[in-house]
């Protein structure tokens, strides 16, 4: 089915965009962790009618766009693809989570001045402006909440393999419309009432010792049956991040700025007021509450009943019930 294994966390881009700066950002005040080998490991996402286990949901306003990247060029202006950004509103090549941490956040939780964003998408050759960004934190399917400690403050992640030309094993990265959790390769046709949304899922499992690595990947990896492996034995919360485009409808041609539709991947920077991220995963993750959360049962069900409306059919939809409301 979808999209990604690796967590190659590094969205660049440019006309290198598969080297990193040599030197990791300032905020990595232990070692960098060194290239290791590719753990074999494929995400297992949450599927279905959401609230089945304890968790929280940020909704983040897109804040801009630029070609810079933090975490694999970091300083170097300009030498990454374009990128759009959420959450924190001052990300810029040059940023750390002891910067973001002080600034303004478009999030709807204040205490979440963290860094994510993800390649530019186009249409036809056009900058699509993305509407905004949801993010879903729980424990992985299998894990026990109990076992959930938060994010260390200034970790990196990434989500999906930029260098990717042909469809990513397991489910890191994918496409879906509205809220329907389960995910395609190829980006689908959707109705206005549902608009196109590129889904990502990070790595819950860390080594409990290095905030970034050589080749951003090395430092996280993903559970497999609940379990971490010895070597990424500390539980971190599964972050789930989902996007919306304003794409329905027919006649689309996309790609993204790391290359064609299958090179999907997305960034996270770490930069939430540890006492406010705390407070959430002791409140909702760890006592088993769903905050925050609208059921997307009603979708589910919607795309489970058969094709897809039309762009036609489902923008007389939308109005018939508006006009019934």
């Amino acid at each position: 089915m979808l999209a990604a294994v690796g967590v190659a966390l590094a969205i660049g881009g440019g006309s290198d965009d598969t080297t990193s700066s040599k030197e990791p950002g300032p905020w990595t005040e232990r070692a960098i962790k060194p290239a290791g080998p590719e753990l074999p490991a494929t995400p297992e996402r949450w599927i279905g009618p959401q609230g089945r286990t304890g968790q929280f949901v940020v909704g983040c306003d897109y804040s801009h766009s630029g070609p810079n990247d933090p975490i694999v060029h970091f300083g170097m202006q300009g030498m990454s693809h374009q990128h759009d950004f959420y959450g924190a509103t001052t990300t810029d090549e040059t940023s750390s989570p002891d910067d973001l941490v002080e600034g303004d956040t478009t999030c709807d939780k204040k205490v979440d001045t963290a860094a994510y964003w993800q390649p530019a998408l186009y249409d036809h050759d056009e900058v699509v402006e993305p509407l905004d960004l949801h993010a879903y934190y729980r424990a992985a399917p299998g894990v026990d909440p109990q076992d959930v400690e938060p994010f260390p403050f200034g970790i990196a992640l990434i989500a999906g393999d930029q260098t990717a030309t042909e469809p990513q094993a397991g489910e890191a990265t994918g496409w879906t419309c509205g809220s329907r959790t389960h995910l395609s390769d190829d980006p689908p046709t959707c109705p206005a009432s549902a608009p196109l949304h590129l889904v990502l899922t990070f790595q819950d499992c860390w080594d409990g010792e290095y905030l970034d690595s050589e080749d951003h990947q090395s430092h996280a990896t993903y559970s497999k049956d609940g379990e971490c492996p010895a070597t990424h034995p500390v539980h971190i919360p599964q972050l789930t991040a989902s996007i919306r485009f304003p794409i329905w409808g027919e006649g689309h041609d996309l790609k993204l700025a790391s290359g064609n539709i299958y090179s999907a991947h997305g960034d996270f920077l770490n930069a939430w007021d540890p006492d406010g991220l705390q407070r959430e995963i002791d409140g909702c993750i760890k006592r088993g509450v769903v905050c925050d959360l609208a059921s997307n049962r009603e979708e589910e069900d919607l795309f489970a009943s058969g094709p897809l409306p039309t762009k036609e059919e489902a923008e007389a939809a939308d109005a018939a019930n508006a006009a019934g409301n």
